[in-house]
């Protein structure tokens, strides 16, 4: 996804693949766009830590 075409507040679905113990497992879930920043965003999920994504991330993990 091009990061110039976030809406603040608009969620957005987080793919991601995660190599745990050896084994490679995908991750998914929803993000809520905050503000973008120089190389990258900031992004929040219910209750968790805000998460940062450089924007080589968001064009390969994010999608609407």
């Amino acid at each position: 996804m091009d990061k110039r075409k976030l809406i603040p507040g608009h969620s957005y679905h987080h793919r991601r693949k995660e190599s745990i113990d050896g084994r490679e497992l995908e991750a998914e879930r929803w993000i809520r766009f905050e503000k973008s920043v120089a190389g990258g965003a900031w992004f929040s999920r219910y209750f968790e830590a805000p998460i940062y994504l450089t924007d080589q991330q968001i064009r390969e993990e994010l999608s609407e």
